[in-house]
């Protein structure tokens, strides 16, 4: 009985190993470039998959704070479907390290791309209708995002 009890275990533990493995994306352009090499905009408009290090999320109202040590992969940082409705969004991002790209994705198209390093940039968009995504796209990256929907 113990022997087929340390077997059964052994066997999940294998199992679980595939979910562990990590996606990774090397920062290959240098430390003062912050544009992506691997991922594309498909990678970006169809992907939702990352591996992180070190990350956590806060939310106190309307505002988000995203904050992770090493990221590769893409990460949907919010997502929202709307019907014919106004947009209002204010971001800021800080990139660490690693190559990264942070967009607004609507549907299947990519309608934002938000600059990196910048603080307080505020977009408005009228009529918006279909599945809405704040989005981020990295190569080994370190970031800070603050966002608040309004």
């Amino acid at each position: 009985m113990r022997r087929f009890l340390c077997t059964v275990l052994v066997v999940l533990l294998l199992l679980s190993f595939p979910g562990c493995m990590m996606i990774s994306y090397e920062d290959t352009n240098g430390e003062d470039d912050f544009s992506l090499q691997t991922l594309t905009d498909q990678d970006i408009i169809g992907s939702s998959s990352c591996s992180k290090y070190m990350s956590s999320t806060t939310t106190m109202g309307n505002r988000t704070v995203c904050k992770v040590q090493t990221m590769s992969g893409v990460e949907t940082l919010f997502q929202k479907r709307m019907e014919n409705q106004r947009l209002d969004i204010l971001v800021s991002c800080a990139v660490t390290k690693g190559n990264a790209r942070l967009v607004l994705v609507v549907d299947d198209t990519i309608v934002h791309e938000f600059a990196l390093n910048k603080d307080n940039q505020h977009l408005t968009l009228e009529n918006v209708t279909g599945k809405v995504s704040l989005k981020l796209a990295g190569e080994s990256t370190g970031y800070t995002v603050t966002f608040e929907w309004k």
